[in-house]
């Protein structure tokens, strides 16, 4: 069965996320951030930090002779909302794919939402926080292809330790399906993505990572998918606005038997700091 969606609903949607983001209410000191600031934010994905990142990835030999390539866009804004006891930070996700496999279509993916509790603690700037929350797989596909045709929710989590030049830490989530099409496969997904990222100066930060993911409904040879690598990024700024810009590569050093060998990735990250 293929289903088609229209996908401008969707789009107009993130679209006004985005640029609904700059108003979420934060309370942060007066003064514009510096670039080294502003990148030891991006590092944390529990900073309070109005940011709407752009992940553009090229995913190199897929399928059966590896001899194809599928491409995708992520948008993922990331929306904090602080208050006097901690912080809320919402991250939707929002991936626009061009494959080739397993069926030659592009359009919309399934809107994928985290969102985290973090309790207030005596420095955001350095030590260790930890937050619970939320996880949700909405089916916004506008391809069978393109997503699990379910609708699915679960916990997330996470650590961040932060000093002046070392940001470490871990996001982890687990979704079931609890809606949906009938027809198709239930999701049981657990996701886990360490990060370890040097902090350096003159907006500079290097960070190496794993997007980890095992799939519980899958045969054992195809669950895990376990991909290695590193990016490099650099805060600029366009006019007084900043902008971080950054490349990576990964390898799948373990994977379904048709998943992607590799992926090249580009990021543009549009950052509204106080």
């Amino acid at each position: 069965m293929i289903c088609r969606r229209p996908a401008l609903s969707r789009l107009t949607l993130l679209a006004g996320i985005a640029c609904a983001a700059p108003l979420a209410a934060q309370e942060a000191p007066a003064g514009p951030a510096s670039s080294d600031d502003i990148a030891r934010k991006l590092a944390d994905p529990g900073a309070a930090l109005i940011s709407v990142p752009f992940q553009y990835n090229y995913q190199g030999s897929v399928g059966p002779g590896g001899d194809v390539h599928n491409q995708q866009l992520k948008i993922q804004p990331v929306i904090p909302f602080v208050g006097e006891n901690g912080k809320f930070i919402l991250r939707p996700i929002l991936p626009l794919s061009w494959n080739q496999f397993p069926e030659d279509k592009h359009g919309t993916g399934d809107l994928f939402v985290q969102g985290y509790y973090i309790p207030k603690t005596a420095s955001e700037a350095h030590g260790t926080e930890v937050g619970f929350g939320f996880a949700a797989l909405l089916d916004t596909a506008s391809h069978d292809s393109l997503g699990t045709g379910k609708y699915s929710l679960g916990p997330a989590f996470i650590v961040v330790h932060k000093t002046q030049k070392w940001t470490v830490g871990a996001l982890a989530n687990h979704v079931w399906s609890v809606g949906g099409d009938s027809d198709r496969e239930d999701v049981s997904s657990t996701s886990v993505q360490p990060f370890l990222t040097r902090n350096l100066p003159q907006g500079w930060s290097l960070s190496f990572t794993s997007e980890t993911n095992y799939n519980w409904k899958a045969d054992s040879g195809d669950a895990w998918t376990v991909p290695l690598g590193a990016t490099v990024s650099k805060v600029l700024r366009l006019g007084h606005t900043p902008v971080s810009i950054g490349v990576g590569g990964f390898y799948n050093v373990d994977r379904p038997q048709y998943a992607s060998r590799w992926t090249a990735r580009m990021m543009v990250t549009l950052v509204f700091p106080e």
